[in-house]
């Protein structure tokens, strides 16, 4: 069975070369399609995953960074606020 890739950083990630961890939710995109991620408030291991105008939902931490890695790898890019 392939191991699934772990993704090297998120922009969530803390870091001295994050410049977007302080951002309270982060989108990705690919054409009309978009996904956002956002820290569930108060506890730092749950992300809620919202795609296109659908209901959020909770995801632990490492199936966040998983969900993120696929939708990269699927074309999907992330919106950098200006």
């Amino acid at each position: 069975m392939a191991q699934e890739k772990y993704p090297a950083s998120c922009p969530w990630d803390l870091g001295p070369d994050q410049k977007l961890s302080h951002l309270g939710q982060w989108t990705l995109s690919n054409g009309e399609e978009f996904v956002t991620f956002s820290k569930r408030e108060g506890d730092l291991n749950w992300f809620m995953i919202k795609r296109n105008d659908q209901e959020a939902e909770k995801f632990l931490a490492y199936q966040a960074r998983l969900t993120y890695q696929k939708l990269l790898e699927k074309g999907f890019k992330l919106q950098v606020p200006k």
